[in-house]
């Protein structure tokens, strides 16, 4: 080969070169831009401004769509605005992008609010890789709570029992377990349960009236004005449990 065509292919590859090397920082810019975008809807979200974070998610996926962040927010924001089929496709394509428990647990979540406990509780037991033992807990009492909702009580009680073995105050299990007694008429197992519950959170205002309900039951009536007195001070209570609310948004 000439010295002149040595000379061509050495530019050849130099352009190559310098190409290639900008194709590259452009794709390392636009994952940057997409992951600091997302990170500007998740604060959205976490305030409650669901359009905003909306369209911050919609811009970082078009600098990236297999952010894992976007993804996951416009899967908790679709599941906010009422649109489920959109929901559901963008928890799966956040578990394709990156199968943490903590997405799983959210999906398990949407699931069982519309209406397919099965599916829900078998993303549940998916998201028991969690190495926290208290998140372990979280995921069994909401897979219980799933059941619960779809009138599967004996094995919705079977997971509040596995939570309560892991976390003896998971709030969700002991209120659960306290509506489950309390409907079998097992008054004081209620009881204790419910007491266990007041102890470890703040009770919802349906779980103050199932107190009183219980203490009537026992006929405790002094018991039960006590928590009817707190009932009419408390807020309306959340359709959520507690460990649902703190693991359905990214």
């Amino acid at each position: 080969m000439s010295q002149l065509a040595w000379a061509r292919l050495l530019i050849v590859l130099g352009l190559v070169a310098v190409l290639t090397a900008c194709a590259g920082q452009r794709s390392v810019d636009r994952q940057g831009a997409a992951e600091s975008t997302a990170n500007i809807g998740a604060e959205y979200l976490r305030q409650g401004d669901n359009e905003r974070a909306q369209t911050a998610f919609e811009r970082a996926l078009t600098y990236d769509r297999d952010n894992f962040t976007a993804n996951w927010g416009m899967a908790v924001v679709s599941d906010r605005m009422n649109a489920a089929q959109a929901a559901q496709r963008y928890f799966e394509d956040t578990l394709a992008i990156r199968d943490l428990p903590a997405v799983y647990n959210s999906y398990a979540a949407f699931l069982c609010r519309h209406d397919q406990p099965d599916r829900g509780v078998e993303n549940f037991r998916y998201a028991l890789a969690a190495d926290s033992a208290i998140d372990r807990a979280d995921t069994l009492a909401n897979a219980g709570l799933c059941l619960a909702r779809a009138d599967k009580r004996d094995q919705a009680a079977d997971y509040f029992e596995q939570a309560l073995a892991i976390d003896g105050e998971q709030a969700t299990a002991l209120t659960q377990m306290a509506e489950i007694a309390y409907h079998e008429r097992h008054y004081m197992r209620a009881r204790a349960f419910i007491e266990r519950a007041d102890s470890a959170t703040q009770l919802s205002r349906d779980q103050l009236r199932l107190a009183a309900d219980i203490e009537r039951a026992l006929d405790d009536p002094a018991a039960a004005r006590a928590y009817m007195t707190r009932y009419s001070s408390a807020r309306p209570a959340d359709p959520s449990s507690t460990s649902e609310r703190e693991t359905s948004q990214p």
